[in-house]
Formats: C-alpha cells, structure tokens, sequence
C-alpha cells in the first residue's frame, strides 16, 4: 500500500519528507531489541518510544516509516535524524490497537 494512503487516517505528519514509499507490512512493538531481531523493509512501525534510537532501527530495516502511538511526541533531535534520513514520522492520539484497527480499514 502507497504510505499516502494512510494520511486518511487521523495521523498528524509530524515532519516534512517525501511520502513516495510502500508500506508492505505493519509491527508494533515498543521493546527496541526485539523490533530490532524482527523488523522488516518496508514495515509501518506503531510504537510509544520516542527517542533517537528508534530511528536508528527504523534506518537499519528501511521501515516505511514510525507512527508514535498514544499522543507519544518525540524530541527535535529524533525529528530531525528522521527527516535528514527522509524517514516520515506521524502520530496518532489512540493507542497502538486503535491506530492498527484503523490501518486494517485501510486494506491492510
């Protein structure tokens, strides 16, 4: 699915990149090292982590990009390691069950 698809959704986009990428499959999960052991290209990841390491894995898989679940905001630094690797960050106000439900509605 284009990842334009999912900004029908309520998700905020938090910076500014290209939305030109293929969202192949969703993960969520917030324990950082077993997303890092399961973590595939392509991968939509729901998470409340916030900080710059989860950039760091989502660049290591070539996720698709990070939704931050529950109202979870993260930092300048994180946005901006996010946006200089063009990974798009969004966030949503429900919780990683509520925000899949959505994407399943989607088609996924």
């Amino acid at each position: 699915m284009d990842i334009q698809n999912i900004l029908r959704l309520p998700l905020q986009l938090i910076n500014e990149v290209p939305l030109n990428g293929q969202v192949e499959d969703i993960y969520i999960g917030d324990l950082l090292s077993v997303v890092m052991a399961s973590g595939k290209e392509g991968m939509l990841w729901l998470t409340v982590q916030k900080h710059l390491n989860v950039i760091a894995i989502a660049q290591l898989h070539d996720f698709a990009g990070i939704v931050f679940v529950q109202d979870s905001y993260p930092d300048e630094d994180t946005i901006q390691k996010a946006t200089e690797l063009q990974i798009p960050l969004f966030l949503s106000h429900k919780d990683a069950f509520g925000t899949a439900k959505d994407l399943i509605g989607l088609g996924f």
